[in-house]
């Protein structure tokens, strides 16, 4: 089993690790896959891409009134726009069609210390009972340096020893963790068939005190990645009282469609879990070509919305727009 400490010294060395797989990425044109009766509910379009034309990938939840997931929604249900203008959605894959690749971010500082990281472990258990063979795991244990304690690479059936050889010391480093999270995510997406969901999952107590880049810096890192990022606060006073997640946390989980969970009670934690994880099983993948073809590596916003219901929907902030090719470069 992987057990790898990562501790990154300065932005620029995160940078160069993540440059080249970051960079090099152009999402897949997704193929149909079956939702979860074995069966192609709602793919509006297999049109066929011209080579060297970018597919923008959204994984949206949309919701009801009651809080209740949208089902069968097909492409004439969908209104995206990218900076305001409206965009042409060429392909909605179902629900539950998607394969998960999850990395678990498990603060492990020293305020964890007892029924925090006893609890914690207990339900990053539960959670890892629900993925399916075909999903991919990573569990990354975190105080001022990352740990993999299970790489993508090992045997999923290693992810309770690894859970269990979690003990709590040290200082807090979250945006470092995440960095290491969103890096391994880009190189575990090389070459991955089919394509996959991308979730990470952080779970701490407390601020960061100790990484050595600020959240205005590894948050344009976790948005090129393309990952889900859900957090779960355990944040109290020094009387038990819970305070609610810090503006860091609910501002990266908001950016990248995600959420952020309050714990007023450790006991609430695996019901959060099981709630993460079926949330991720009922967002659509859906992928549309902009009709702004500037190759200019800008920051673009995105929003989409489901005017032919009464739908609550949430997807990503936006996405990086490819940069101009080298040339010789054929992709």
């Amino acid at each position: 089993m992987a057990r790898t400490l990562v501790r990154f010294t300065t932005l620029a060395t995160v940078l160069v690790m993540f440059a080249a797989a970051s960079n090099a990425q152009s999402p897949p044109t997704p193929t149909p896959s079956p939702g979860s009766d074995g069966t192609v509910r709602s793919v509006a379009s297999q049109a066929r891409f011209r080579q060297g034309v970018d597919l923008v990938s959204l994984d949206v939840c949309a919701r009801d009134g009651m809080g209740r997931p949208l089902m069968n929604l097909v492409a004439d249900d969908f209104l995206v726009l990218e900076n305001g203008k409206p965009q042409a959605v060429s392909i909605v894959m179902p629900s539950g069609a998607v394969p998960l690749t999850v990395v678990l971010l498990i603060d492990h500082s020293m305020s964890m210390d007892g029924p925090k990281l006893a609890r914690a472990q207990e339900a990053a258990r539960l959670f890892v009972g629900q993925l399916r063979p075909e999903d991919r795991l990573e569990i990354i244990a975190f105080n001022q340096q990352a740990k993999r304690v299970l790489a993508f690479d090992d045997a999923p059936s290693g992810a309770a020893t690894a859970l269990n050889s979690i003990r709590a010391w040290g200082t807090t480093s979250i945006y470092e963790a995440l960095l290491v999270a969103a890096n391994d995510l880009v190189r575990a997406r090389a070459g991955a068939e089919p394509e996959t969901r991308e979730v990470i999952i952080v779970l701490s107590d407390g601020e960061d005190t100790a990484s050595v880049v600020g959240f205005d810096e590894a948050l344009p890192v976790v948005r090129r990645s393309g990952a889900i990022v859900y957090t779960l606060s355990l944040r109290t006073d020094a009387k038990g009282i819970w305070l609610g997640a810090t503006w860091p946390l609910l501002e990266l989980a908001r950016d990248t469609g995600g959420r952020t969970l309050g714990v007023p009670a450790l006991e609430k934690l695996p019901e959060l879990y099981a709630e993460i994880a079926a949330e991720v099983r009922h967002l659509y993948r859906i992928g549309y070509v902009s009709n702004d073809e500037r190759r200019d590596g800008q920051w673009r916003q995105v929003a989409v919305r489901v005017p032919t219901r009464d739908a609550r929907v949430r997807t990503r902030a936006g996405y990086y727009a490819a940069g101009q090719r080298k040339q010789g470069d054929r992709r």
